[in-house]
């Protein structure tokens, strides 16, 4: 089976590929000049690079390499949206009465992706090992203080990830420290911590009609490592739909560190 990977910026690719070359598929990649990671090329059996907006382009890919077949993995830089360098009429056309959050033009690109005959798999395919998962995730056990600010937060989180504005929420005694907009997860944990200090909680989550796919959390061990330098108390995660990459590594650090990682579900 040949599938094409339209692969945006950081690891997330890198870990779809190597785990769908486990299940034997033959991968296309679609690479994105100035954001993919140039170690794809070691994971698939094919590559291409072009610039960010040149939907024909990649149309023009797909029919030649006779694909049917597409995943949609990794981000592409929000600025893009707003700059708009290098875009083709055609996607130029698509978005024209879009509005600027990313899951809106990215739902328009696969529906007219689709249309032209490429189906799109859901982005959490052959990663599902990768998903975190109910409960408590390492070792680190949970005080009563500390199960009831994260009962607190769920109730925050589970609200204000219906809006649409970010997946991440940064909170510390009871009190929402920062929320994130397009800067980022790691950008809005600094931010929490220059006004809060240690001891934050850390939630990521999705909207409830997250669109898998295109658009699926994920932390890794960068944040990991971001997480133990403003002393995070602990990192909460959607349970089966956020990817942890790196899952075995990302899990033994956070005990070494003493962060506590903890999947759990929205709230009513």
């Amino acid at each position: 089976m040949k599938i094409g990977l339209l692969a945006g910026n950081r690891d997330l690719p890198l870990l779809f590929a190597s785990q769908a070359k486990k299940n034997n598929l033959k991968i296309v990649g679609i690479c994105f000049k100035g954001e993919t990671n140039p170690e794809i090329v070691r994971l698939v059996d094919r590559s291409y690079w072009v610039d960010v907006g040149r939907l024909e382009e990649v149309i023009d890919i797909l029919r030649k390499e006779d694909i049917k077949e597409c995943v949609m993995v990794g981000q592409i830089s929000p600025w893009r949206i707003f700059r708009r360098s290098k875009w083709d009429n055609s996607i130029l056309e698509v978005v024209k009465e879009t509005d600027f959050r990313p899951h809106s033009i990215f739902s328009k690109i696969i529906s007219l992706l689709e249309r032209e005959g490429f189906k799109f798999l859901d982005s959490t395919s052959y990663l599902k090992d990768n998903l975190a998962h109910k409960g408590v995730m390492n070792k680190i056990e949970l005080d009563r203080e500390l199960l009831a600010q994260i009962e607190w937060g769920l109730k925050i989180v589970s609200r204000y990830v219906e809006l649409d504005v970010g997946q991440t929420l940064v909170i510390k005694n009871k009190a929402v420290v920062a929320i994130e907009a397009l800067e980022g997860t790691d950008r809005t944990i600094t931010r929490a911590y220059k006004i809060a200090g240690r001891d934050c909680l850390v939630f990521k989550f999705s909207k409830r009609e997250q669109d898998l796919r295109f658009d699926v959390p994920v932390v890794g061990i960068g944040t990991l490592r971001l997480l133990r330098k403003i002393k995070a108390k602990a990192l909460i995660l959607e349970e089966g739909r956020v990817i942890i990459l790196d899952k075995k590594k990302f899990l033994n650090l956070a005990d070494k560190w003493g962060i506590s990682i903890i999947g759990e579900r929205k709230v009513n």
